[in-house]
């Protein structure tokens, strides 16, 4: 792949993150931000799952506990 344009500016924050990081080259920057990325989303995309996976858990948990209850106090009439 080629040379990837960018403004000035985005080339003085690489810079800067280059020295500040002690990154050796500017695409080594740009690699190690790809990475960070990677791992962000990742990160996001699984937490994601997970909230979803609750979401459906908590939801069986209530039909359970309802049934139960009901269950339970017809049980108590009974008696």
């Amino acid at each position: 792949m080629g040379a990837i344009s960018v403004s000035k500016k985005e080339e003085q924050q690489i810079e800067r993150l280059r020295k500040e990081l002690r990154i050796p080259s500017k695409s080594e920057v740009i690699r190690v931000t790809l990475q960070t990325l990677e791992m962000k989303t990742a990160k996001e995309r699984l937490r994601q799952e997970i909230q979803k996976s609750v979401r459906r858990c908590a939801q069986a948990d209530k039909l359970e506990n309802q049934t139960l209850f009901f269950g339970a106090f017809t049980h108590a009439q009974s008696d």
